[in-house]
């Protein structure tokens, strides 16, 4: 089977991570909102897993329809905006993160005191910067910036976030290092920085290749004809994997959100044996109480006619008398 080329190999793993992204992003959303988990923080967490919901619902289907189509249903234009968006919109979501981990850690007392505005500030941060870099794909469609000034801003528009997640990470474990873990809630922001640490470190090694791609096809053109098709494929698959992988990693580092996990499973197959087994019992029950009353009635009736025999009786024996 020739690998470079669309064939039913990759579109059974596309397809398949493209479902395990909507599943798993889709229970993060649902139990985060959940109220024992409905913290300032995890607001956060939830745009993340919303941005990587859509890369599961929109980009890697149009990637897939682009690939076997040949552009004939879906142009390239409209496949570059939806991935540079919710790409992107995870990227700059995951610097606002680490840059919320930091504040927890290095100034834990100022940290408490942030109000809703400034997460409400954070949440939307994001969403904006990717739509600025999204739009200099249509610059570049039509030809007001050039295709170098387009390279440059896709590669500072990774390579800062790159720069200020490793930076404020390198200055949260130091800091850990030095401070004692005292107290519920020291131990808690500590866990929570390091889960969004290693959700950090993910995102690196699942986007880097895809940046080393771009470079290598936008700077040496007889490099980006010898690189196989596979490899693209590849590194496709891998970049899009990262939108999954955070659902794992809160099973694994989360006690709460495996907790809240299993709760949600539990809940629904109570509401599956619920719907299933609740008319027999129903039945089941109304055939008891039947029973009930009619044997109440024949007892009721057994002992009206014991009554009137034993009256019957007592006459007979009181005429012979």
């Amino acid at each position: 089977m020739d690998f470079n080329q669309w064939n039913i190999i990759w579109s059974i793993c596309f397809g398949a991570i493209a479902f395990m992204i909507i599943i798993g992003n889709c229970l993060s959303i649902i139990i985060l909102l959940k109220r024992r988990l409905r913290k300032r923080p995890h607001y956060l967490l939830i745009s993340l897993a919303i941005a990587d919901l859509l890369v599961g619902v929109f980009a890697m289907p149009i990637y897939m329809i682009i690939v076997m189509s040949g552009n004939k249903f879906v142009t390239v234009l409209v496949f570059d905006c939806v991935d540079m968006f919710t790409g992107f919109s995870s990227v700059f979501t995951l610097v606002l993160i680490s840059m919320e981990r930091l504040s927890a850690i290095a100034q834990p007392l100022r940290h408490r005191l942030l109000t809703s505005r400034s997460y409400i500030f954070a949440l939307i941060i994001p969403w904006i910067l990717a739509v600025a870099v999204t739009s200099s794909r249509l610059l570049l469609q039509l030809a007001i910036i050039t295709k170098q000034q387009f390279l440059c801003i896709i590669i500072l528009s990774l390579s800062t976030p790159l720069f200020l997640l490793c930076l404020a990470y390198c200055i949260i474990m130091h800091k850990e290092a030095l401070r004692p873990q005292l107290g519920f809630r020291a131990r808690s922001e500590a866990r929570l920085s390091k889960t969004v640490c290693l959700i950090t470190g993910m995102f690196i090694l699942t986007w880097m290749p895809f940046q080393v791609l771009v470079i290598v096809i936008h700077k040496c053109t007889v490099c980006s004809k010898s690189v196989p098709v596979s490899v693209v494929f590849l590194i496709k698959l891998l970049q899009f994997s990262n939108s999954v992988v955070n659902f794992f990693i809160y099973c694994l580092r989360m006690p709460v959100y495996r907790r809240a996990l299993s709760a949600l499973f539990r809940s629904c197959n109570c509401f599956v044996s619920q719907t299933q087994v609740h008319p027999f019992f129903r039945h089941q029950n109304t055939n008891v109480t039947i029973i009930s009353l009619s044997s109440s009635v024949s007892v009721n009736r057994c002992r009206q006619g014991q009554s009137e025999n034993s009256e019957s009786i007592m006459d007979t024996q009181i005429n012979q008398i």
